[in-house]
Parts: C-alpha cells; sequence; structure tokens
C-alpha cells in the first residue's frame, strides 16, 4: 500500500511544477509564518524550564525588640530552602516538554505548507490569467481574419444591409472579446499584487512562470492509503507529538503524588547578653533543616492522575481522528483528480469535433448556405472549450499539489 504512494511521489516529482524559485523569501518575509516560528522557539525553551528544579526559598525574621537567649540576644534569623522533587520527576516533565515543542515544531511546518500551498495556488492562478490572455488574444485574431470571408460572401455589392449587419455582428464579438481581457488583465494584477505581499516581493515585481504546464498523466495511487503513508505530514506528527506528551505527563501526575524533599539552611545571629541576667557573649549559629510534603488529600491526588489519563485518551483521540481526515481528503483529492483526467479527455475530444465542425460551417457560409450567427456559435464553443481545458489543466496541478501536501513531498518536505 505504501509502495504505491511512493510510486507516485517518484513519479509527481517530476511532473510537478512549483514556484520554487520564491520559497525562500517567503520563509524569510512572511510575518505569519515568523509568528509561528517564534512560537516554536518560545515551546522550546519550556524544556529548560521544567526540567529545572523549583526555585529556592530564602526566609528572613527580625526580632524588635531581640530575643532574649541563653547564648545573647538574637536580632535575626535567615534561611533558604531547596524542594527536590520524587526522582524521575524532572526527567519525565523535561521529556513531555520535549515532545509538546516537538509538536508546536510540527505545526510551524503545517503553517508553512500552507503558505507554499496558497503561493502555489496564486502561481497557477496567475498562469492560467496569463494563459487565458492569449486565448483571447489567438480569437481576436481569429474573427477579424473572418472579416474576409464575410466580404467574399457578399462580393458583388448585393445584399449590402446583410454585410453591414454581419460586419456589425463582428464588431460586437470582438468587444465583448476585448471587454474580457480587461477584465482578466485586473484580475491578473490583483494576484501578482497578492503574490509579491505574500512572498515579502514589491508589489507590482513580475511573477514567472512557465510558457506551458505539463499534461498530468494517470499515477500509481493508493486508494486506501494507512496511517504510515502520512507518517511524514506534519498535521499527523504534531498530534502523534501531544499524544505522545500527554502520555509522559500521566507518568508525571502519577510521580507528583508522591513526597516531596526539601534541603535547608538557618542561620542565626545573636550578639552578647548580659552578664548579669546569665547570658552568654553571643555569637553565630548555623542549623540544618530537613522538610517533607505530605501528599495526604488523596481525592486530590486520585482526580490528578485521573486528569492526565483523560487527558491522554483525548490526545489518542485526536490522533485517530486527524488520520481520519488525512484519508478523507486523500480519497477526496484523488476522486478530484480521476474525474479532471476523464474530463480532459472528454474535452480534446470535443474540442477535435468542433474545430472540424468549424471548418464546415466557414465553408458554408462562404458559400451562402450558412449565417454568420452560427460562424460566431461555433466560435464560442471553441473558445470556450480552450477555456475549459486551460482551468482543467490548472486544476490538475493544484490538486496534485494538495496531495503533496497531504504525504508532505516536493516543496513540502
Amino acid at each position: 500500500m505504501v509502495a504505491a504512494v511512493l510510486t507516485w511521489v517518484v513519479f509527481s516529482a517530476h511532473a510537478q511544477t512549483y514556484p520554487e524559485q520564491y520559497l525562500q523569501q517567503a520563509l524569510e518575509n512572511n510575518p505569519g509564518l515568523q509568528a509561528q516560528h517564534k512560537a516554536w522557539e518560545a515551546a522550546h525553551q519550556q524544556v529548560v524550564i521544567t526540567g529545572a528544579l523549583p526555585d529556592p526559598t530564602l526566609s528572613a525574621g527580625f526580632f524588635t525588640p531581640p530575643m532574649e537567649r541563653f547564648m545573647g540576644n538574637q536580632w535575626f534569623d535567615v534561611g533558604v530552602m531547596q524542594m527536590f522533587p520524587w526522582p524521575g520527576t524532572l526527567g519525565k516533565q523535561k521529556s513531555a516538554s520535549e515532545k509538546m515543542a516537538e509538536s508546536q515544531y510540527h505545526q510551524f511546518r503545517d503553517e508553512r505548507n500552507r503558505l507554499f500551498m496558497e503561493m502555489t495556488r496564486l502561481w497557477l492562478e496567475i498562469y492560467r490569467k496569463e494563459q487565458a490572455l492569449n486565448i483571447l488574444e489567438r480569437n481576436k485574431q481569429i474573427l477579424k481574419a473572418r472579416e474576409d470571408i464575410i466580404y467574399t460572401r457578399y462580393e458583388g455589392g448585393q445584399q449590402r444591409s446583410g454585410l453591414t449587419l454581419d460586419i456589425y455582428r463582428l464588431e460586437i464579438q470582438l468587444a465583448a472579446l476585448e471587454n474580457r481581457e480587461e477584465k482578466i488583465g485586473e484580475e491578473h494584477r490583483a494576484l501578482v499584487e497578492s503574490f509579491n505581499i505574500l512572498v515579502g516581493k514589491v508589489p507590482d515585481e513580475v511573477i514567472e512562470t512557465p510558457d506551458t504546464l505539463t499534461v498530468l498523466a494517470p499515477g500509481n495511487f493508493d486508494t486506501q492509503p494507512s496511517a504510515e503513508s502520512f507518517a511524514a505530514n506534519p498535521q499527523f506528527n504534531s498530534t502523534q507529538a501531544a499524544a505522545e506528551a500527554a502520555a509522559i505527563q500521566q507518568e508525571v501526575s502519577r510521580l507528583k503524588t508522591r513526597p516531596m524533599l526539601g534541603v535547608g539552611l538557618q542561620y542565626s545571629y545573636l550578639a552578647p547578653g548580659e552578664a548579669a541576667m546569665g547570658q552568654m557573649d553571643g555569637g553565630h549559629m548555623l542549623m540544618p533543616m530537613v522538610s517533607v510534603s505530605l501528599p495526604i488529600f488523596g481525592r486530590k491526588n486520585q482526580a490528578t492522575q485521573q486528569q492526565s489519563q483523560l487527558l491522554a485518551e483525548a490526545a489518542q483521540f485526536r490522533q485517530d481522528n486527524r488520520v481520519n481526515m488525512l484519508q478523507t481528503q486523500w480519497t477526496q483529492l484523488l476522486a478530484k483528480l480521476n474525474n479532471l483526467q476523464r474530463d480532459r479527455r472528454f474535452f480534446e475530444q470535443q474540442i477535435d469535433i468542433t474545430q472540424k465542425t468549424w471548418e464546415l460551417v466557414t465553408t458554408a457560409y462562404a458559400s451562402g448556405d450558412e449565417g454568420f450567427d452560427e460562424l460566431l456559435r461555433i466560435q464560442d464553443q471553441l473558445l470556450e472549450l480552450e477555456w475549459r481545458i486551460l482551468e482543467n489543466l490548472v486544476n490538475m496541478h493544484l490538486t496534485r499539489a494538495e496531495m503533496d501536501m497531504l504525504l508532505a513531498q516536493n516543496i513540502f518536505e
């Protein structure tokens, strides 16, 4: 099953086209991606925090007036205490934080892949608009060339009204194409600006696109991928790391119900006292201190462990759900790609038949057997079919890019 997926990956690595020359610039300039990267760096610092001992506590006491003791008058004492969690607790906490940082890193990867996917979508749309403008320009030239056929049909000066009417129809059709051309040009400029803003470039900078996209041939796809098929997917990796962190945290909760040991030292200063009162000449006193926390609240401890267990189970369910969602997305994308390939074969057949029809109608019009409206109708059909073939090609590449993103292949690695 996995082999089938890998077969497709090797094939698509040579067939798919991506805006790779803009990726590094997007990594450096996109603020959304930078924010996610900072969040990962912050999560990584949590590893150091949770792996460290609790801060020691410092206590101090002052006596006013001084307390009279046998050794002298006690003015103040100072103590410091360091608590030590149950053995193994810090190591487990550190491991759990490392897994959470790993989960955050995969969230950064997912954000990066989503950025690359949006760049790919905009880039393909820019290509589509440019090719659409070429199609419109070519069709305009074809229609302009049809003016000669009109004059050929009405040569001799007969049916002058019919000549004028057909010329007007031709001009109306050309005006419609020019209006459509202007609208697509405006959409193209907006797409270029959006792409440049996303990448971090000057808004009106020219975007390089290929002269033509490769027509993607059918590949050997896995129709029912397993979880292993998405082993590189950052969403899968993130939920897996979070589930592992939750499992470790369950052990941490158990260890936190154990006593904590505290070790400290207390220093006291005693000033010289009054000899008449039987006090001595004072001095310095150091007293080692030991403390132990008492986790005696059983219901709280039990609830803490039960909570961590439930969170671990929830994390596992989230991971299973993520696999289900990835499998569902893959199945839908595969069906979409198959339909796109099926549609392309249909469009190619239709354009071949329509082209032959166009030639017959052109000949019939020149001889007076067909009206100009039929000629324009067939021309519209050819234009619509060219449009659909272009859109089909772009959607095919876009669908394959989404499938690449699910498998974390090509630019999504």
